[in-house]
Formats: C-alpha cells, sequence, structure tokens
C-alpha cells in the first residue's frame, strides 16, 4: 500500500527557488573538495612509501582504500544533490534533509566524543618536547574551528532550510510528479536508506580480512566473510522491507540493529579492541600506533554504544506507527515530515 509525504495544498508559500539554486551549488562545491581529496590521499600515501628509511614500514595501501572510497562517494553524494537542488526536485529535497539529519546528530555526538573522551595528543606533544605549547594551542583552536563547520554548521544550515515548509512546497510546485522518495513516510525512508548504505559499506571488510566483531569475540577469514554475507543480506531486505512498510521488516531493523550494537559493546568494552586491529591484517607500524592512542576501549566506548542503542530504539519505536497503519490496511492518513 503506497503512502505518500502530504503534499502542501495552494500557493501559499514563499518560492524559495533562488535559495535551492544557491545551498546546490554550495553542494556541488562540496562535492568537488571532497572528490580533490582522493587524489591527494593516493598521492600522500605514495609520499610516505617513498619516503619509509631505515626499516620503517610504509602505510598500507589496502588502509586507503575505506577512506578513498568515503570521500568519492561523497563527491557523487554532493554534486548529485547539488544538481538535484537547483532543479528543484522533491527527491533531492528528501534525501539533503536525511542525510542532513544523520550528520548533524553523528556529527554532534561526535564533537562530543572527542571534546570529552578523547585523550589531550597536543597536551602529550607538548610534554613530550614534539610540539612547542605555542604552536599546540593553534592547533587546537584550528581542530575545534574545523569541528564545528564540519559537525555542526554545515549540517545544522541544511537541515534549517529543507526542513522549511516554503522549500517544501517550492519543490513540489515546481517538480508536480510523485517521485519514489514521497512513497514512503521520511522518517521511514530514513532508516531504509541506512540499512541500504550500511549493508554496502560491510562489503569493505574484505578489505581487512572480514574481521567482526561478534559476542565478545572477533570473526575474521572465511567465518567472518560468512556473517559479513548474512548481515548484509538481513540489511538488504531490512532497507526494502522497511520502504515497503512491512512490519516484519520492522522487526529485523530492530533485532540487526540492537543487534549488532551489543554484539560491538561486549566485545570492545572488554578490552578486545587490539585484537580486532590485529585480525585485520594492520601493518605493524599502525598496531603500534592504535596501542598508544586506543581511543575505542573501555567505558567511554560501552557509555557511546549504549547510547546509541537506546536512541534507535526510541526512534525505531517512533515510527512504529506507520508499520502498523499499513499491516491494518487502513486508509493512508497524512504522513508528517521530518521534524
Amino acid at each position: 500500500m503506497a503512502q505518500y509525504e502530504e503534499p502542501s495544498q495552494g500557493l501559499d508559500f514563499k518560492d524559495r527557488k533562488v535559495g535551492l539554486v544557491i545551498f546546490g551549488i554550495l553542494q556541488i562545491l562540496l562535492g568537488g573538495l571532497c572528490g580533490l581529496l582522493v587524489p591527494l590521499m593516493i598521492l600522500g600515501t605514495i609520499v610516505s612509501t617513498v619516503a619509509a628509511q631505515d626499516g620503517a614500514e610504509a602505510m598500507n595501501f589496502k588502509m586507503m582504500i575505506p577512506g578513498v572510497l568515503v570521500y568519492l562517494l561523497a563527491a557523487i553524494w554532493f554534486i548529485t544533490m547539488g544538481i538535484g537542488s537547483i532543479m528543484t526536485r522533491r527527491w533531492a529535497r528528501a534525501l539533503i534533509l536525511i542525510s542532513s539529519w544523520l550528520w548533524l546528530i553523528t556529527g554532534a555526538l561526535g564533537f562530543i566524543f572527542i571534546s570529552f573522551f578523547m585523550p589531550d595528543i597536543y597536551g602529550e606533544m607538548v610534554q613530550s618536547g614534539q610540539m612547542p605549547p605555542a604552536v599546540a594551542v593553534i592547533a587546537k583552536f584550528v581542530m575545534i574551528a574545523v569541528m564545528t563547520v564540519v559537525y555542526l554548521i554545515i549540517p545544522g544550515s541544511l537541515v534549517l532550510f529543507y526542513r522549511s515548509r516554503h522549500v517544501k512546497a517550492t519543490c513540489e510546485y515546481r517538480d508536480p510528479n510523485i517521485r519514489w522518495t514521497d512513497k514512503c513516510p521520511l522518517p521511514v525512508l530514513a532508516v531504509s536508506l541506512l540499512c541500504a548504505g550500511w549493508a554496502v559499506s560491510m562489503l569493505w571488510m574484505g578489505a581487512f580480512n572480514w574481521a567482526i566483531p561478534f559476542f565478545g569475540d572477533v570473526l575474521s577469514g572465511i567465518s567472518g566473510a560468512v556473517l559479513v554475507l548474512i548481515l548484509v543480506l538481513l540489511l538488504a531486505y531490512t532497507s526494502w522491507g522497511t520502504f515497503k512498510l512491512d512490519m516484519k521488516a520492522w522487526w529485523c531493523a530492530l533485532l540487526v540493529i540492537v543487534g549488532w550494537f551489543l554484539s560491538a559493546t561486549i566485545t570492545f568494552s572488554s578490552g578486545d579492541m587490539l585484537t580486532y586491529y590485529e585480525k585485520m591484517g594492520l601493518p605493524a607500524q599502525q598496531m603500534e600506533m592504535m596501542k598508544q592512542y586506543d581511543f575505542f576501549s573501555g567505558p567511554a566506548m560501552g557509555l557511546m554504544m549504549a547510547f546509541w542503542v537506546i536512541a534507535i530504539i526510541l526512534y525505531l519505536m517512533y515510527i512504529r506507527k506507520y508499520f502498523v497503519a499499513a499491516s491494518r490496511e487502513k486508509t493512508p492518513s497524512h504522513i508528517t515530515d521530518l521534524p
């Protein structure tokens, strides 16, 4: 049963075409910046390999793959969304709003985690004589400024603009055709897209010996690949089923997401993060760096994972009403937009 986002009625709105064009251009520029980082990462890896001396192990090329893929996909995403915004497409506005909310929430939590739980790297470098105190202060200021812009200001601005009823009405007026993003409530579509992206990203584990946490243990090799394949299939089903408002997919989402976070919490809170790094096949030089700055073990990791589990359960309970309405085959009621 198809459910659609509630359309704006009449022409009682302010045309935000200019704003959509401006924000579209800014996103295309962001995409171009992400695209430029790809060759820079590759060049940096090559330089580190050539410059490695005295037996020092160079940066492992396979460690570069996830970063390159992330920036490449980000470039494609921002450029595509920017073009869609300029063309005032309904699907672009929906996808930008969803991704911006996810970006803002994860960015804010990441900002908090880095600010309060990560060790003072610059302070340690000052004490060891590797960095002058004045340089450390400037480096901290620059890091905080960059984090504020990337984690908070940019996604926050996108949310504030694209959630506006005037922007929504402008896109609907200039793009009157029903798009695929209109056939699912936006809060549910967010879960569907998140599961789809998660499924694709798990395939990257092949570059790291298929290492995956599993309730206190770390599987790798064939056993890890089998578990990853099972999770990919479950996430693919969950993504498609939630888009169709299938109640079974809602239960699957609950079990898979909560199960994953519980498994990771049990594994990493017990101090097994270094075992995970080893089974990933990290080079010895990087293993030493991980041991020196092990940010993701102990109480901080458990606290962060517990917060995510609770937040996800609450969100899934919030969107359950859409699945209940669909399962009862009621006449579609008005579907709310993201806040």
